[in-house]
């Protein structure tokens, strides 16, 4: 069955360039609409699985839209869009409500990353009995401890906008499904995490958990994200 996602949003090259831009995925369906009323409407009336949402909408607060949409539709995942400085309490609505924020201008690969992280990867049969097999482990993959220097970059929520950290950590230990890494910066769960090392074989990353070591360590958790 195909995800559906809705782009709301008053600017029409920002509904055509996420439609593109999204629609190369084959296993979406993509609705526009550029007010908040049609949103609600939409929503209201098919489960939708994403949402990417601007906060200036020609008739209401997208904030306003955003929190009416987790109380109708809890499991469609908003992403919030804005040109505009966010300040500390919207920050606070934003994070306790939204799945993300993207800042305009966006980078169109930047909005690909997250409807993948939003909407999760296509999974096969052939997964589906790995994971089967060792859910009684407790772990979905094993992991080995491995010693290694890595440079990452993070995608981080900071003073209102999405920022682009390059950063420094060791590995852990790592597995076919995540790595766990030492860093000094405290990555908080649900942070993207680009990878650029050779040593690992995907690009794309979740933080999952992150737990201080002393005053100046982390240990941090990290879900690969498999394409679909």
């Amino acid at each position: 069955m195909k995800k559906k996602i809705l782009i709301v949003d008053d600017e029409m090259l920002i509904l055509n360039g996420l439609s593109k831009c999204l629609a190369a995925n084959d296993h979406v369906e993509i609705k526009t609409v550029s007010n908040g009323t049609n949103a609600l409407h939409e929503i209201n009336s098919y489960p939708y699985d994403l949402c990417f949402l601007d906060i200036c909408l020609p008739d209401s607060n997208g904030l306003d839209i955003m929190k009416q949409i987790k109380d109708t539709s809890p499991q469609t995942k908003v992403v919030i869009m804005t040109a505009y400085h966010i300040s500390g309490d919207m920050k606070k609505e934003i994070e306790d409500n939204a799945f993300h924020f993207v800042g305009k201008p966006f980078d169109l690969a930047q909005i690909k990353t997250i409807a993948e992280l939003a909407l999760g990867p296509e999974k096969s049969p052939e997964d589906n009995k790995i994971r089967e097999q060792d859910s009684k482990t407790g772990r979905q993959f094993k992991r080995k401890s491995f010693t290694k220097p890595l440079d990452y970059f993070a995608g981080v929520f900071e003073d209102g906008e999405l920022k682009l950290l390059t950063l420094r950590g060791d590995i852990v230990d790592i597995s076919d499904g995540g790595i766990g890494i030492k860093t000094d910066y405290h990555l908080r769960p649900g942070y993207m995490i680009r990878f650029s090392s050779e040593i690992i074989s995907h690009e794309v990353g979740i933080v999952k958990w992150c737990t201080p070591l002393n005053k100046e360590a982390y240990r941090a958790g990290i879900e690969f994200m498999k394409r679909a």
